[in-house]
């Protein structure tokens, strides 16, 4: 999808957002390829992203609240300041995304900034993404020394991973 035929779809939506639903027509995006897309500071307000490729893409301080993102590929998003409040995270690729400054409040997301990596963790899909690792919680407790160690960690940081991977567990 081209940046100009995303602006009119977006621009639709966003009067029928001002409008109650009266005038424009709610996007639907579902299995979209959004990838690269400048969606910086734009509502997209319960929109449905199901599905959507938006690999690479800017979502800075864009509203994605109550937005459905359920298998979306978020490889490499920037989504700094943007509010996910109360957004379907389900089985989405959370791979090297920006998190900092987001909104997670109702997603079942956790967002850690760890010493040399940050850690993200999809409660709702039991996926714990540590860099360039992605595991199950479980998998994690079990084997965050070896991986720490594997990866040059320093004691450390290999302890601090540790106590947040235990406190997860402990919210679950």
């Amino acid at each position: 999808m081209t940046q100009a035929g995303l602006n009119k779809i977006l621009k639709q939506h966003q009067l029928w957002l001002n409008t109650d639903g009266e005038e424009g027509k709610k996007a639907d995006l579902r299995n979209a390829d959004l990838r690269v897309a400048d969606l910086r500071y734009v509502n997209l307000r319960g929109l449905d992203l199901e599905g959507a490729d938006l690999r690479d893409a800017d979502l800075r301080v864009a509203d994605l609240k109550g937005a459905n993102l359920r298998y979306s590929d978020l490889t490499n998003v920037n989504l700094e300041g943007a509010n996910l409040r109360g957004a379907d995270l389900r089985y989405v690729n959370l791979r090297y995304v920006n998190l900092r400054g987001v909104d997670l409040e109702g997603t079942g997301v956790y967002f850690f900034k760890g010493p040399g990596h940050h850690g993200i963790y999809n409660s709702k899909d039991d996926k714990l993404y540590i860099g360039c690792q992605v595991h199950s919680l479980d998998y994690w407790l079990e084997n965050y020394v070896y991986i720490g160690k594997k990866h040059r960690y320093t004691d450390e940081q290999i302890e601090t991973y540790g106590n947040w991977i235990k406190s997860l567990k402990e919210l679950k």
